[in-house]
């Protein structure tokens, strides 16, 4: 069977449409996963504490909010090793919500980090060396008792000036971890990101010392984890049908689905739209063939007697307009006081061509005699 251009078309589409629909799912699975984010459970993810967390008789919160904003009923929030700086405005709102009693646990090691930071008078620096496990600074930690030292491979350490916060976690007398009171709350600074990961919390030591800092919370109840900073950003505040094309997957599809069509019509060679005539197709007739053309259907009607009535009408019109007569009078009293009004008129001849017009049946012969008669009566 030999197969059309259309059939070779259909083909053509559905190709293209399994190669991208192939294209995309394995752009999915290479997609890079991003650390620490609560919903990665990759060896660097966060995952297993956030399933940790209602078993700890915590809330996990969900927020799919369009801005930055904390919880307003969350009790703790976990900030682990951000990918992207934290602003001044999202600070405020952190910082406010911390004196309200909300506590903080904020970790990391990289350069988004230290704005956060700096808010609180902290820096990083490096350690001269890095041990494989660090013991708790007794008798600090006891909930449940940090026995064991935790392997936090931790690089770097909290440097600061201030002097009101309590070192938990320290390498060489440098703080790893600290805690401090903000107005009715609490924060907690942490250089050392490992312990908070899924490969992390493995270990047991880790995870007494995880299970430590939340337990410093001051109060409990619901958990959130900001994954705004790890790039989980999205914006619903849409502004035109431009953005709604850009921006909405509806209108990913609708873009999509736009441009198979415009594909599919340009292969199959078919017109956008009604064909333009050529230039001599847009030849216009001259208003002698139209009044030809409407004498012809009259004639083919058989509207002589019509024309006539026409003409009568018209003529009567024409010559009683200055005395102001009334065409509908009957032909001799019309004729005898037009009469008076312009003896020179003859009205003999006058009455005559009335009655002529007034013929019913006339030939096409008499109609032509007539309405010539009636021309010449109208030129006076």
């Amino acid at each position: 069977m030999r197969l059309t251009r259309d059939n070779w078309l259909v083909i053509g589409l559905v190709v293209l449409l399994s190669l991208l629909t192939l294209a995309a799912a394995l752009q999915k699975n290479n997609l890079p996963d991003i650390p620490y984010l609560s919903t990665s459970s990759a060896p660097d993810g966060a995952l297993a504490l956030k399933m940790w967390m209602p078993k700890l008789g915590y809330r996990v919160l969900e927020d799919a909010s369009s801005i930055f904003q904390p919880p307003a009923d969350a009790n703790v929030i976990f900030i682990i090793q951000p990918i992207y700086d934290i602003s001044n405005a999202e600070f405020d709102q952190l910082d406010a919500w911390v004196k309200n009693g909300g506590t903080l646990i904020l970790a990391g090691d990289q350069p988004y980090i230290t704005s956060a930071l700096s808010r609180y008078d902290f820096s990083l620096s490096y350690l001269n060396s890095t041990p494989d496990t660090l013991p708790a600074e007794t008798p600090l930690l006891t909930s449940p008792d940090f026995t064991s030292p935790a392997p936090v491979k931790a690089d770097l350490y909290l440097d600061s000036t201030k002097s009101n916060f309590v070192t938990l976690l320290a390498s060489d007398g440098h703080p790893l971890i600290v805690s401090f009171d903000n107005g009715l709350g609490r924060v907690i600074l942490s250089s050392a990101v490992y312990p908070f990961s899924n490969l992390g919390l493995k270990d047991n030591a880790n995870a007494t010392l995880v299970l430590n800092l939340i337990a410093l919370a001051k109060s409990r109840g619901a958990a959130w984890f900001d994954d705004w900073h790890h790039g989980l950003q999205t914006n619903t505040a849409i502004v035109g049908p431009d953005q709604w094309l850009r921006a909405t997957p509806i209108g990913h599809a609708l873009i999509f689905v736009v441009g198979i069509i415009f594909i599919a019509l340009l292969l199959s060679g078919r017109g956008f739209g009604r064909p333009v005539p050529l230039p001599h197709e847009l030849k216009r007739r001259g208003p002698l063939e139209h009044v030809t053309a409407i004498a012809n259907l009259n004639r083919k009607a058989g509207h002589r007697n019509a024309a006539l009535q026409q003409y009568r009408i018209r003529l009567k019109r024409h010559l009683g307009k200055r005395y102001r007569l009334d065409p509908s009078l009957p032909d001799d009293e019309y004729v005898k006081m037009l009469g008076q009004y312009n003896p020179s008129i003859d009205q003999a001849a006058l009455l005559n061509l009335l009655k002529g017009l007034s013929k019913k049946n006339v030939s096409e012969a008499e109609m032509v005699e007539l309405a010539s008669d009636t021309a010449e009566w109208m030129k006076e």
